[in-house]
């Protein structure tokens, strides 16, 4: 018998960390090892918003349906390059059906990539199914479609705008916010709640959340739990390492200097990454994040004699020591026995100007991106990869500074200011 010819694999295209590649998101996905991404922030093209006049592009079907189908395709090729305790955070906006693209981009020279401009309008005709004027609830629609695909829908966050793109409607409000959801492969996952907890500038001392008790806090009561404040309404209180965070975030949008238009804010990209990530690093052989070790305590209650009384829903008492919660070091997920770590990897299929990689970056992590125009792109006098680049050497900045006793030109804050 002759041997029978060994068959050739198809070879993957091997895409390194720290560039934003030329390749479309689903395809740069599913040649990424399996599970080898911890976090995913990306914001897709909007349905029905402008035209960026590249070959094999999104936004531009003709159909919600047909948009919906495509963003499913992409979650499943997030589901291949995700690990399983890793998250998706997906930027979202809304539009309304009217038959045509909303803005339009004629690729004529010296015009902003995505944006409007003045001139002929090449109208594409869009069958929404809908009434003219209807909400097209695509964020929710997508939502839906990658939950019933076997995704968590684990939040819906509201990214509110106090600087949002003026509008001239009369008969409604002007649309002032956008949605990140916040999707997981399983009900557990990686989530480092304690990295991004809110700052609001009424945190109590450790003295005056150790003297606090149910009926006698500094400024009014105590309600129970870590992420709970307690004082009056005019004058609360908070826990001293900041609240946990909240599902609306007030970021304000930010004018970018490059030629591309749809761009979105580093601090909407910031929190996602810090509770995506572990700011330690990850295993260097499995890829499992290290997790950050609180020293917790429980608070202490002295149960009143009038517990069960009439009247009283519940135990009353006071509370004779608050609970605390430090942290005091990082230790690992798996059982590899490994001491160094490496960056967690965070991933961007639709990198775009490269604002989520330069944010992740600056925050320590590794990147990779993709693009259907590649990280190379003049972006006026601007691109992708050049902001990354700058990203790392600032990163490196820093860190000579930090070991130098000097400093920070630039803070890096670890919990973000509401």
């Amino acid at each position: 018998m002759g041997r029978r010819k060994a068959r050739r694999r198809k070879k993957r295209p091997a895409y390194p960390a720290g560039r934003v590649h030329q390749a479309g998101a689903v395809e740069g996905l599913l040649a990424l090892p399996a599970g080898s991404v911890q976090c995913i922030v990306t914001s897709p093209p909007y349905w029905g918003l402008r035209d960026y006049g590249v070959e094999g592009q999104w936004g531009m079907e003709k159909t919600p349906q047909e948009y919906v189908g495509h963003m499913r395709e992409f979650g499943r090729a997030a589901a291949h390059a995700l690990r399983d305790d890793g998250t998706l955070w997906l930027n979202m906006g809304d539009c309304y059906a009217s038959g045509e693209v909303g803005r339009h981009d004629g690729r004529t020279p010296g015009h902003t990539y995505g944006a409007t401009h003045p001139g002929p309008r090449q109208h594409a005709h869009l069958e929404t199914g809908l009434k003219p004027k209807d909400l097209v609830l695509m964020p929710a629609r997508v939502a839906l479609a990658l939950q019933a695909d076997g995704w968590w829908l684990r939040q819906d966050i509201i990214w509110s705008k106090p600087n949002p793109m003026p509008e001239s409607t009369r008969d409604r409000p002007t649309t002032s916010h956008e949605h990140v959801f916040l999707l997981t492969k399983s009900a557990r996952y990686f989530y480092d709640a304690d990295a991004v907890r809110e700052i609001t500038g009424h945190e109590a001392t450790w003295e005056q959340w150790r003297k606090a008790d149910g009926r006698n806090a500094p400024s009014g009561t105590l309600s129970e739990g870590i992420n709970c404040g307690f004082g009056s309404k005019k004058d609360s209180f908070t826990h001293p390492a900041g609240r946990n965070l909240r599902s609306v975030w007030t970021i304000p949008t930010q004018p970018y200097p490059g030629a591309h238009f749809a761009t979105f804010p580093g601090k909407l990209v910031e929190p996602c990454v810090k509770a995506g990530t572990s700011e330690h690093g990850a295993c260097p052989s499995c890829g499992a994040p290290w997790a950050r070790v609180v020293e917790r305590t429980s608070m202490k209650i002295d149960r009143s004699e009038r517990a069960g009384a009439v009247g009283r829903t519940q135990t009353s008492g006071t509370m004779t020591e608050p609970p605390t919660a430090r942290t005091i070091g990082w230790r690992p997920t798996c059982k590899c026995a490994r001491e160094d770590t490496v960056p967690c990897l965070v991933c961007d299929p639709f990198a775009g100007s490269g604002t989520s990689g330069e944010a992740a970056v600056l925050l320590g992590r590794a990147f990779v991106g993709f693009d259907l125009a590649g990280g190379d792109k003049d972006l006026g006098g601007h691109t992708a990869n050049g902001r990354i680049a700058r990203g790392v050497n600032k990163r490196k900045r820093l860190a000579l500074e930090t070991r130098r006793g000097e400093a920070p030109k630039t803070l890096l804050r670890r919990r973000r200011r509401i």
